[in-house]
């Protein structure tokens, strides 16, 4: 036997219950000792009969944490449940075991030989060759970059706007292109942006950049370095099915109200661009203001619109503001969603899934910071006890942040303060808790907004449906894992651009049962591709976004996209809190390093952790999945690296009826990834069209989040560690998230009585104070029998009708003033008005004080309506199990720039590349081409979609296809001199058909048009070949892959301006290959060739 001391900090002992917790399984002749070291007193020895047990058990918990419970015979009530216990038990065996630190995902000391899978430094630039960014509203994706270029000759911006004027050296293009533009002067103009407006006359266009320029109007092209590019849309990107505008009228005189013939998923403050209309000042990109239905919504252009609005051929696309940015001074990458509007994401996900092997593990690390500092903040200054921050690029803080202020020389700038007044977008201030002595701050200071809500910052390795990583959210870390192998009751029916997907009836005669699996805010998987569930009309209708991008199918499976999350207070190793054996407390404002390891076989264990002080890498929480799960923990062990950064709603379900007057909405889950004050939208779907929804604002929250002890039948009381926040008499819903005794998981529960500071009971009934019967059922602290949640908002300003006509009394530079009346007027509301900046919204309203988020421009702007939120009124919403009442935080309070250093993705035991066929494609017909012509011949590219083995278009098969196409070889068979490229993602002239290559590849090629010329891609390989066959190796050439949304129809298409391609990454990358006939002369002009292609395939 080998004796030994259990090393966790994280046993549970009650003192006056004389019972002890400890983690892991101990078995009874195991333990030997427990030590109180505090008081030095003995309370268990297994050979003193005085000192022994009364009860003893073994339990694994909703977790699936396996503990073992002590209950002592000595008397320990004279004790402090915090004394420190020494804990020591016996082995069966002497075992060395080195700590998790060296020990690889399967368990097997690390001394294999490691290897690396992918070189992600960013020292040139972002590394589009392996990375791929992506950024949508509400999963949306708007447009892409192309290849073509489009020559300029000067970029002028104007002061306080956010218009740019574009001069070019030809004819511009056309109003509703979309326009890549890099490398201004001005930040807030890189990017991709919708045209504006167009003048052939004097070659020039407009777009809006992403926040105002407030130095002077002036230039603001760099002739060395900015340079624009045509844009290509995505398939699918615009929204709303058929789009009619008007002019509005009465409290909405000056703006455009939109109707869709479907919802449009959009939210107050998301970013928009109307294409098409015939009406002046109606094109554009603009701002939502109000959205009265899911059909409709306003918007406010720069003028009142006029002339024939509703003529014309109608776009509507969504513009996310999301980009990433080089790092060229230390070699990283920063990217942002740019806007606090709700359901922004920014995405960089590397175009590899790298291969997982069974046997081995899969390492993860990489350098990031949870709460950044803003970047290069060029000044900090006093006046009093107003400090004045400016930086060199927009801040993206609200006058809902928080900013940490560290590192000034002066300590009265120092702290922790709320922002008082966004005075522009690179501008802000605070109110010190004393003047400063210094007016202008020394030192090297950093200013780090925190604890921001309504963002999520997600890294690892993942895609939409599966994966393991990192979350830092409401000022929460935790880990995740994310899993789509949940299939959903029955069948679907989908439609091609359409919303709203319903329940098909199949041979069994049984349909979906959406209302009992699924809430608004969940995601799901159809055909490959997620969607997020904006309402559930019953249980066989439900309302998703984006509009469904496959073709119209019945029989179509869905499968739900499953989280479980571990915040930092549950971790099972090292919190990293300071509490845990290593001692390490995390510091989210600084840099760290993450890792993460795992093992798959479906049913492999999953390990997080960082490097600390030491260098050494502790391992914060370890999960196993064997014995645990019904079906594998996640569909692949193939995983790509990314990164995210979103506003996606932080969310939950009402769990009662909310009438028109009431003042407090209760919620299902607890509300603490909600601001202590915000505003809120509560929305019921009744039909893919309509529904009731309201904007609320409230200034207060209470939240439950306890993990229930034990139950005890007779009294029917159920014990937790405290019952704070919780109410009587039937008043207060509460859930559980797991089945114990005789309670039903997520069901809504009232709260009946409140006995004591522990324990409560239940009922079924609304406003009874009579609990229902409960059996008894026992666990523990560290193993709990469920987790019992409710929330609530309180002090609920229901939604106003907004106001016109009403006078602002506010000095130049402030946000905060008076109004003649605040009638009409609530928080959150879109201010319009002349010296009022774009985008500029209530912050709070008192009587007749008012703050703005923005700083006006002007004294006592004029001009101002305070546009309604939604339908101007408020609303009951009549809860029902069928229809869930879904409540969102309609934007986030802050939103950071995140940066990155290079990824890590190392095996254990090296990459054994297996055996493969070389599968081959070539023409056999002889391509007859004259002199001096350029004729593609060729293309290859991953199939879009496959299951069971058989390849298809986008949406065909079940899975998008990620499997690696890795080039071995071409082959051009020629009967003289030619020039040969292999060109990537080229779009064509003439359109040509994709083919399945057949057998067991999941490639499909395309033989190119006899007079088929390629439109643009990039030349990746080249060589010269002459008569006779011409060999070349490939092998050193980067494999091709998917994209992350995926993509592509059975034609490769014709370029077409900014029309969709199918081509990455709106769909896989292509490989095609065109040849030039150089004989010159040499003989005949006339010359003929063919191509092939030879490569393996990574399937698995």
């Amino acid at each position: 036997m080998a004796r030994k001391t259990i090393q966790s900090n994280y046993y549970l002992f009650d003192a006056s219950a004389r019972e002890v917790i400890i983690p892991g399984g101990v078995q009874r002749e195991n333990l030997v000792l427990i030590t109180n070291v505090t008081d030095n007193k003995v309370i268990y020895n297994f050979s003193d009969p005085e000192l022994t047990a009364t009860t003893y058990s073994i339990s694994t918990d909703i977790r699936n944490v396996t503990t073992t419970r002590v209950v002592l015979a000595y008397d320990t009530t004279s004790m402090s449940d915090t004394d420190q216990l020494q804990i020591v038990v016996d082995d069966y065996e002497e075992v060395v075991r080195p700590s998790e630190t060296y020990h690889d995902a399967v368990n097997k000391s690390k001394v294999s030989q490691p290897q690396s899978q992918i070189d992600t430094d960013f020292e040139y630039g972002t590394q589009d060759t392996k990375w791929e960014a992506l950024a949508m509203i509400n999963n949306n994706p708007f447009a892409y970059k192309s290849q073509d270029p489009i020559g300029i000759t000067d970029v002028q911006a104007t002061q306080n706007s956010r218009e740019i004027t574009v001069s070019t050296s030809a004819a511009p293009p056309s109003a509703g292109t979309a326009v890549y533009i890099q490398d201004t002067l001005f930040p807030g103009a890189n990017g991709v942006f919708m045209v504006d407006s167009s003048n052939g006359g004097q070659q020039t266009f407009t777009y809006t950049a992403r926040y105002d320029w407030t130095a002077g109007s002036s230039g603001i092209y760099d002739a060395a370095r900015t340079a624009v590019y045509t844009g290509i849309h995505y398939t699918g990107s615009d929204i709303g099915g058929t789009i009619t505008l008007a002019a509005a009228a009465g409290a909405m005189t000056g703006s455009v109200q939109v109707d869709c013939t479907q919802a449009h998923g959009l939210e107050v403050g998301n970013e928009i661009a109307i294409v098409g209309s015939s009406g002046t000042n109606v094109n554009g990109s603009w701002v939502v203001a109000r959205v009265s239905s899911p059909t409709r919504f306003f918007y406010f252009p720069d003028a009142a619109p006029t002339g024939a609005v509703s003529s014309g051929t109608i776009k509507l696309y969504p513009r996310p503001q999301g980009n990433s940015i080089h790092r060229a001074f230390d070699g990283g990458v920063k990217f942002s969603t740019n806007s606090h509007s709700k359901n922004q994401s920014a995405t960089r996900q590397t175009k590899r899934y790298f291969r997982y092997q069974s046997g081995k593990g899969v390492a993860f690390s990489t350098g990031s910071i949870l709460e950044p500092a803003i970047p290069n903040v060029d000044s900090i200054t006093a006046s009093g006890t107003t400090v004045t921050v400016v930086c060199a690029e927009a801040h993206n803080v609200t006058r809902d942040t928080t900013v940490d202020v560290r590192g000034v020389g002066d300590n009265n700038y120092n702290g922790t303060y709320a922002v008082s007044n966004v005075v522009d977008p690179f501008t802000f201030q605070y109110v010190a808790t004393s003047a400063p002595s210094e007016t202008t701050a020394s030192g090297e200071y950093t200013v780090t907004p925190i604890n921001a809500y309504g963002t999520n910052l997600e890294i690892g390795m993942m895609d939409q449906q599966n994966g393991i990583f990192f979350r830092y959210a409401g000022g929460e870390l935790s880990v995740v894992r994310r899993t789509s192998t949940y299939q959903l009751s029955g069948k679907v029916s989908v439609t091609n651009g359409s919303t709203l997907v319903s329940s098909w009836t199949g041979p069994n005669q049984q349909g979906t049962k959406f209302s009992k699996q699924l809430k608004p805010g969940d995601y799901v998987a159809i055909r490959g591709s997620s969607y997020r569930i904006d309402g559930i009309i019953s249980d066989t209708q439900m309302v998703i976004f984006p509009d469904y991008r496959g073709p119209s199918s019945g029989g179509v499976p869905v499968t739900k996209t499953v989280e479980t999350e571990w915040k930092q207070s549950d971790w099972n190793i090292d919190r990293c809190d300071g509490t845990g054996k290593s001692g390490y407390n995390l510091d989210t404002t600084k840099m760290q390093m993450f890792y993460m390891d795992y093992s798959w076989y479906g049913a492999g264990f999953i390990r997080w952790g960082f490097r600390a002080l030491d260098g050494n890498v502790i391992y914060a929480h370890k999960i196993p999945n064997n014995n645990q799960n019904t079906e594998a923990y996640m569909r692949s062990g193939n995983l790509p690296s990314r990164y995210e950064v979103n506003t996606i709603a932080t969310s939950t379900i009402a769990t009662k009826t909310l009438s028109s007057g009431d003042s407090t909405l209760y919620v299902a889950a607890a509300p603490s990834r909600f601001p202590e004050s915000g505003t809120l939208r509560v929305k019921k779907t009744t039909s893919s069209t309509a529904g009731i929804q309201e904007y609320v604002n409230y200034t207060g929250k209470t939240q439950f989040i306890q993990d229930v002890i034990a139950t005890t039948a007779g009294n029917n009381q159920i014990e937790v560690a405290s019952t704070t926040g919780l109410n009587p008499n039937g008043v207060q819903p509460i859930i559980f998230d797991t089945p114990f005794a005789n309670i039903v998981a997520n069901k809504v529960y009232y709260v009946a009585t409140v006995p004591s500071s522990t324990q409560f009971t239940i009922t079924e009934t609304l406003n009874s104070g009579t609990p229902i019967a409960i059996t008894t059922s026992t666990g523990s602290a560290l193993s709990p029998l469920s987790r019992a949640t409710s929330g609530a908002f309180t002090g609920l300003t229901r939604e106003q009708a907004g106001a016109t006509g009403v006078s602002l009394t506010m000095a130049s530079g402030a946000s905060v003033g008076t109004v003649s009346s605040g009638t009409g007027i609530q928080k959150g509301q879109q201010v319009i008005g002349s010296g009022i900046p774009a985008d500029t919204y209530v912050h709070s309203i008192a009587g007749q004080n008012i703050e703005l988020s923005k700083a006006v421009t002007s004294a006592n702007p004029t001009g101002v309506i305070f546009s309604a939120l939604g339908a101007g009124a408020a609303q009951t919403f009549t809860y029902s199990a069928a229809q869930p009442i879904s409540v969102e935080l309609i934007g986030a309070t802050s939103v950071p720039q995140i940066s990155h250093w290079g990824s890590s993705v190392i095996m254990d035991g090296l990459y054994d590349d297996d055996r493969a066929y070389v599968y081959t494609v070539g023409t056999r017909t002889g391509r007859q081409i004259d002199s001096g012509q350029t004729k593609a011949i060729l293309a290859l590219r991953v199939a879009p979609s496959v299951d069971n083995g058989i390849p298809g278009t986008f949406g065909s098969r079940e899975l998008v296809n990620r499997m690696q196409l890795v080039l071995r070889g071409a082959e051009i068979s020629a009967s003289g001199p030619f020039y040969v490229e292999l060109i990537l993602n080229p779009t064509i002239t003439i359109a040509a058909n994709w083919l399945n290559v057949g057998g067991t590849s999941l490639a499909q090629y395309a033989v190119l048009n006899t007079n088929a010329e390629l439109v643009g891609g990039e030349v990746i390989y080249g060589f010269y070949a002459d008569a006779g066959v011409a060999a070349y190796d490939l092998s050193r050439v980067k494999e091709i892959s998917n994209s992350i949304l995926g993509g592509g129809t059975g034609q490769l298409s014709v370029a077409s301006g900014s029309n969709p391609t199918g081509v990455f990454p709106d769909g896989p990358e292509v490989l095609a290959v065109q040849v030039t006939n150089i004989a010159g002369g040499r003989g005949s002009n006339n010359r003929y060739a063919d191509a092939r292609f030879s490569w393996t395939e990574a399937q698995a």
